[in-house]
């Protein structure tokens, strides 16, 4: 008995068994790749495990893409800004609503954008420090994941268009925990 008690609990058992524990604990232990730094114990985690982790060459472009809009934003440069947005989103943000609440006066996104301010763009900063960390992806959207410069993290939206990226939305959403 003290034989089988001695190989249950020596020889490694209690490394498996703790490795066992950690694994149960592990926050999603089937997402791999750079998801994993987003995630938030008891939190909303959608769009950390939302469709499959982008290639390098995905990412890269979907940088390029929110790069560009970023600085375009930033300085209020709303006919380059729209030049960024998913048709789709365009349409929502200028026949939806501004063109609505405007009674028709409001007819174009650069419009709209300069109508509704921070109200659609948010504070206008560029808070992105270089390439994106993450992009999640799945049937024609997608969600781009980054560390802000200001401490925060952010997410984009993401429509596939014509297959290429653009923006869903006029401004990053913060990631709280």
């Amino acid at each position: 008995m003290a034989l089988l008690a001695a190989a249950v609990l020596g020889c490694g058992g209690g490394g498996s068994d703790s490795t066992a524990s950690n694994a149960s604990l592990r926050l999603y232990p089937w997402l791999k790749g750079p998801s994993r730094e987003f995630l938030i114990r008891g939190g909303d985690n959608a769009v950390q495990t939302f469709g499959r982790e982008a290639s390098k060459a995905e990412r890269d472009e979907a940088s390029q893409l929110i790069s560009a809009w970023m600085k375009a934003r930033a300085a209020q440069d709303w006919k380059k800004d729209c030049s960024y947005f998913a048709r789709s989103y365009i349409h929502s943000l200028v026949d939806t609503d501004a063109t609505r609440v405007t009674h028709g006066e409001v007819k174009t996104c650069p419009e709209a954008l300069a109508y509704f301010r921070h109200l659609a763009s948010g504070t206008y900063k560029n808070n992105l420090t270089g390439p994106i960390d993450s992009l999640r992806i799945g049937e024609g959207q997608g969600f781009a994941q980054y560390h802000g410069n200001d401490g925060h993290d952010w997410v984009v939206p993401l429509v596939k268009e014509n297959g290429r990226w653009r923006i869903a939305k006029a401004t990053p959403l913060g990631r709280s925990s």
